[in-house]
């Protein structure tokens, strides 16, 4: 018996603590000046906010004591959602290419003829890249006890809000792992987690205010109307919520008599996420220790392919019997527009989205014939726009991204630059394909609004009269403003494929870059809609998520002062949308046209010091 236990201990030392992979991570990676400076910049976003929330709180400043604490309670729900958030970024970022990074420097089948087993393998890269989220976590607590000193925030919360992040970046980086390994490839990688996890929040975050999914024993904090759903144990931000106090947990003895597990998600949310995020990450990575393997064998025959036909084609193939294809003018757009942008697998995810999308608007648009309220439907036709419309962005400027980075570490591009092609024909081509991809994603959202505009033309139901739901103009500005959103979000994508060297790099600063530049002018047309309602209507066609709340209800998106606006004035309002819809849309096409001749310009001198 001790000998069992002792070779189960072994195994297990070996399996966590004396991993070779987390050893030689933790040991090398720690040092690099590349996560020096993402540790110093996380932990200076967060030393910003409590710094200008403490100089705020001045007692000179507040009232009594009671007002202090109530600030810093603020303050401490700021900070907690922030650094949720930067965790949620931050743990892929550094999880995703834990196993594709190997495969990228050609290290990844000299790892697999290392006496290591799959689960050290698994074990290994997670736990290597997951110290880095932990250890700034722990780096947070400080600044965390700070505002334990003005009251108002107890070192329970601290720990739970704490406890919620560690577990949000236990199991994203979980689910990075598995895709990587479950599906090896960087672009392939980063595409499809950061799709899913996109996906999964917005769809449950949404979900929860659907009265369905309210619990019926929660009841809302004082001065508030919301209340817990019942998908606060799978959200990790409704988890926080509850800690936070704006949607307050049943007490166990009101839901206890729904037994277990039911009555402990309902009144303990912030614990069960937790427990259900480690028992999740628990099941993906020991699901991944299958996989570790079976990535390499590439080319191999599977049973589906069997089934699919996949044999006889390869077969057909090499007989030399397959059909002759007829190439373009331009081979680069040709190959990209059949291969699909080489979005893989992410075609079927596209489509599947699409598809989602589509019925998600039948069902918004069979509520609204049956009686549902005008103002709720446009609450959730703009949730749905706004979240079809995301992800279009989002899936072009990831498939940008990736558009010459494939080539780079397919040690494809030394072949297409020995050809006579040029340069501009190149970048050209690459953009053709790019919008070949693109263009059924951004006809999802317009198809949506088109629904509802054809039911309110074909019902009598026009905007202004009872019952509508739009706006005449929409049918011209937003499907304009949105081409142009995602055209300029292309050339940001393309722009970074061609400076950086690896997928990862160039799909987290794309992503990055677009996100900042839009939200620049969604912040100012968002502060600025109580005291200057003419500037938020020029200021709302700028960024996608503002131009689709404006277009869609601009009369609540305005009516934020205590006046409420007359119907002349949101007339004159929409009329400046319109006007600055059109130059924005000729705005954003001049900085993609000067985009495009940087990149055909720079190109030469960018690749050869690349491939040099």
């Amino acid at each position: 018996m001790n000998a069992v236990l002792h070779d189960i201990g072994r195994g297990l030392w070996r399996l966590v603590p004396a991993n070779p992979i987390v050893v030689r991570v933790v040991h090398a990676s720690s040092r690099r000046t590349r996560h020096l400076w993402i540790r110093c910049a996380y932990l200076a976003v967060l030393t910003v906010v409590v710094v200008i929330g403490v100089l705020l709180n001045q007692p000179g400043r507040v009232a009594s004591l009671s007002a202090l604490a109530k600030s810093a309670a603020g303050l401490f729900e700021v900070v907690s959602i922030l650094q949720l958030a930067m965790v949620c970024v931050l743990a892929p970022i550094f999880a995703a290419g834990a196993i594709t990074q190997e495969k990228d420097s050609e290290t990844y089948n000299i790892l697999l003829a290392t006496p290591l087993s799959d689960a050290q393998i698994v074990f290994g890269s997670l736990l290597s890249r997951l110290y880095f989220i932990l250890v700034l976590l722990m780096a947070s607590v400080p600044l965390f006890c700070i505002m334990m000193v003005y009251g108002g925030v107890t070192g329970y919360e601290i720990g739970q809000a704490i406890g919620i992040a560690a577990a949000a970046a236990t199991v994203t980086a979980s689910v990075a792992i598995a895709v990587s390994v479950i599906r090896i490839g960087t672009g392939r990688t980063i595409f499809s987690f950061y799709l899913a996890i996109a996906l999964y929040l917005m769809a449950l975050w949404t979900l929860s205010d659907v009265p369905f999914f309210i619990a019926e024993a929660a009841q809302p904090s004082p001065g508030q109307s919301a209340r817990m759903s019942w998908l606060a144990p799978f959200h990790p931000f409704l988890s926080l919520w509850v800690v936070l106090g704006r949607t307050p947990a049943p007490e166990f003895g009101a839901v206890a008599a729904r037994g277990f597990p039911t009555a402990y998600l309902l009144a303990y949310p912030q614990f069960s996420f937790i427990v259900l995020s480690l028992l999740v990450s628990l099941v993906l990575v020991c699901v991944s220790v299958f996989f570790v393997r079976r990535g390499t064998r590439v080319g191999e025959l599977t049973w589906l392919g069997r089934i699919t036909g996949r044999e006889r084609f390869r077969e057909t193939t090499a007989a030399g019997t397959r059909r002759p294809r007829h190439v373009w003018s331009n081979p680069v757009a040709w190959r990209e527009a059949v291969t699909k942008a080489a979005a893989g697998a992410g075609g079927t995810v596209r489509m599947g989205v699409a598809i989602g999308s589509l019925v998600a608007a039948l069902w918004l648009l069979i509520a609204y014939a049956r009686g549902l309220a005008v103002d709720d439907a446009r609450l959730w036709l703009e949730g749905l726009v706004g979240l079809e419309l995301g992800l279009a962005m989002f899936i072009a400027t990831a498939t940008a991204a990736t558009s010459m980075t494939r080539e780079k570490e397919a040690n494809t591009l030394d072949l297409l630059l020995t050809t006579p092609i040029q340069s501009h024909r190149i970048i050209w081509g690459k953009l053709l394909g790019l919008v070949s991809f693109a263009a059924p994603m951004i006809a999802v959202p317009i198809a949506t609004l088109g629904l509802f505009i054809v039911y309110d033309l074909l019902s009598g139901r026009l905007s202004g009269k009872p019952g509508g739901i739009v706006h005449p103009e929409i049918v011209l500005t937003l499907p304009m403003v949105s081409i142009a959103y995602l055209a300029f979000a292309c050339m940001i994508g393309l722009r970074a494929s061609i400076q950086h060297r690896r997928t990862v790099t160039a799909v987290l600063t794309s992503v990055a870059l677009v996100v900042f530049i839009f939200a620049l002018p969604a912040s100012c047309s968002f502060a600025s809609r109580a005291t200057a309602p003419w500037l938020t209507a020029s200021l709302t066609p700028l960024s996608p998520l503002p131009a689709v709340m404006f277009a869609i209800a601009p009369e609540p998106f305005l009516a934020t002062g205590a006046q409420p606006l007359t119907p002349d004035e949101v007339a004159t309002y929409r009329w400046i949308a319109a006007g600055s819809s059109l130059i924005t849309t000729l705005l954003y096409g001049l900085v993609g046209w000067w985009l495009y001749r940087q990149m055909v310009h720079s190109f030469d001198m960018v690749i050869r010091k690349q491939t040099t």
